[in-house]
């Protein structure tokens, strides 16, 4: 038999969620390069990312539509905390048929989303309506290598 728990979310952990989270609400403009490597030139990204609440408000919806090069990525992420891991989670979904798991931390206004092979290290800046950093990839060796320059400003309208 198999055995399940399930984590409840209490009103204390929603606000903290939302204190830190809420910056994020809204439509942002992104752009950003695919870092040229020995073997191929940067490649432009450059499309939109939404965030916006759940109903209850315990859960975030982000949704990515983006052109990477000739390449459309869309993908849509549910983020939530973990009160007993003291972290946000964070499960995707994108067109191409592929899920992913990440976390995310807060640490002196630097996020870190550290996926298996993925980890993104950024900050918001000009009154919060800029998110800018870096996406770095896990590579064969096991050492991060910057991948990918990012950066949303949001859209004010």
């Amino acid at each position: 038999m198999q055995e399940y728990t399930i984590k409840r979310t209490t009103m204390e952990d929603k606000e903290i969620a939302h204190n830190h989270l809420d910056k994020f609400v809204g439509k942002w403009n992104t752009e950003g390069l695919v870092l040229p490597t020995a073997t191929s030139a940067g490649i432009e990204v450059k499309g939109t990312d939404t965030y916006e609440w759940l109903p209850g408000g315990f859960f975030m919806l982000h949704k990515v539509d983006v052109s990477i090069g000739d390449d459309k990525v869309q993908t849509l992420e549910v983020i939530g905390f973990d009160k007993d891991a003291s972290h946000y989670t964070m499960q995707s979904f994108d067109n191409k048929g592929n899920t992913g798991f990440m976390s995310a931390t807060l640490m002196d206004e630097l996020w870190i989303f550290k996926g298996e092979s993925m980890l993104f290290k950024g900050k918001f800046s000009e009154n919060d309506t800029v998110i800018s950093g870096v996406w770095e990839q896990l590579n064969k060796e096991k050492i991060w290598k910057p991948y990918m320059n990012i950066k949303l400003t949001k859209d004010l309208k």
